[in-house]
Formats: C-alpha cells, structure tokens, sequence
C-alpha cells in the first residue's frame, strides 16, 4: 500500500511512530510481533519476501491491530514484484474518482463501494456461522439421542425404585441431580481441554497465554448444554414412570 490517504482508508490503531512516512525502505509493525521480536521504532529487521527475496527494512510505526489486517504493513510498491497476485484487495480513497474510472483504469478488476464491501465481508461470516451451526445441531442430536437411549434403557432399574417405595418425584429428582453432575464433569474437562488449546493458539498469537473468553458467550453455551441435556433426560424418565404406571 501507499501512505497517501492511509488514515482513511483504515486504521490500525498507531501506538508509535507515523503511517505517513511508510515507504519501500520501511514496514509499519503489529505492536504484538514487535514484543515478540524485540523491535521499536526505528529498528532494522530482516524480512524475506514473497519470492524468496530478502530485505532489510526500518520499522517506522507500531499498531495494535494486528490480528484484524496482519503483522507486518509493507508498500506496494515493494512488494508487488515479489507476489503473483500484486492487486488483491485494494482499498481506495479518491473523492474525485468515481467507479467507472477505476473500472477504466483497471479492467477486469470489480469496484465495491464501501457498502458493499461491508456487504461481501458479512456474507462470508454468515456461511461460517451457518457451517458452526450445522456442527453445534449435529452434536446436539447426538447428546439427545445418548442420553435419551440412556435413560429408556433404565426402565427396570426405575420400575424397582418405584417397587422399594421411591415416589415420582424423587425418581426424576434423582435422574436431574445425576444429569447435572454429569454435565458438571463435562463442563470442567471440556473447559480444561479448550484453555490447553487456546493458552496454546493465544501465545503463538498474541505472546499472553491467557486466552480471551467472552463470559457471556461461555455462560450461553454452559446453560444451553445444561438445558438440553435436562430435557434429554426428563422427557424419557417421565415416559418410562408412566408406562409403568399404566
């Protein structure tokens, strides 16, 4: 990219040092790879291109949002020979040009206005979501499936409870208190697991083995997991007790 109209185009939360003076000797850095590789402002480092071509460049700012854009923030100038593909995305801030002129200048390349840049950014999230969400429903139904077989399976062991003097009640007491520690289990190891994983991800990423979790986010999924496997097991209890009552 070029520094000309950077600052509206994006911005990448500068820390340190200036956007505008980015050019072919420079690379503006993410404050996190610069913890990482003990780099300021106005350092040399070493980089090798696209092509295999290396270069020695001088950082000349730090940003803070490196994980939304990338690491490293280089002129196209620079690094347009390097790569097959030197267009990609570009983002253009020209008051006086219309898309019609860009299409002219560059054909066969599509102008997106900043709407429907927007636009194409959420479409793809959605199909994400959607795929996330076909996983989750597999997932469930198998937990359903388990727990309810679990459950009906059990008929006899419910059928003597109720001969040895259990009430109803306790019965399906016994089968909510027996779900919840068993999702309490699953809660513990399954958020063991995920910390291993994400403190994992979170130091190659950000360098903080403390990884971020939405407490929201996490009370959702516990409750919802809960929820369902409460129904999972209280719906098929209640119709093995009233078989045997009938």
């Amino acid at each position: 990219m070029t520094a000309d109209w950077l600052s509206r185009t994006m911005d990448l939360g500068v820390v340190a040092g200036e956007l505008d003076d980015l050019d072919d000797d420079s690379v503006a850095v993410s404050r996190t790879a610069a913890e990482r590789l003990g780099d300021s402002v106005g350092a040399k480092i070493r980089l090798t291109l696209g092509d295999g071509t290396p270069a020695e460049l001088r950082v000349i700012a730090l940003y803070t949002r490196g994980l939304g854009f990338g690491e490293l923030t280089l002129s196209h100038a620079l690094v347009a020979g390097h790569v097959d593909d030197p267009l990609g995305t570009v983002l253009v801030a020209a008051p006086s040009v219309t898309r019609a002129d860009l299409e002219r200048a560059v054909p066969g390349v599509s102008v997106l206005d900043r709407a429907q840049a927007a636009e194409a950014v959420t479409a793809n999230a959605e199909v994400n979501y959607v795929a996330m969400g076909l996983i989750i429903a597999f997932a469930a139904i198998a937990v359903v499936n388990t727990l309810a077989m679990s459950t009906s399976a059990r008929s006899r062991e419910l059928a003597l409870l109720r001969l040895i003097g259990t009430t109803r009640r306790q019965t399906l007491r016994m089968l909510r208190l027996e779900t919840l520690i068993a999702v309490a289990i699953a809660v513990i190891i399954g958020t063991a697991i995920a910390l291993v994983t994400l403190s994992a991800f979170s130091t190659g990423m950000t360098g903080s083995a403390v990884p971020y979790i939405p407490p929201l986010t996490y009370l959702a999924v516990i409750s919802a997991a809960t929820v369902l496997a409460l129904v999972a097991t209280a719906l098929p209890g209640r119709l093995a007790l009233s078989r045997q009552l009938g």
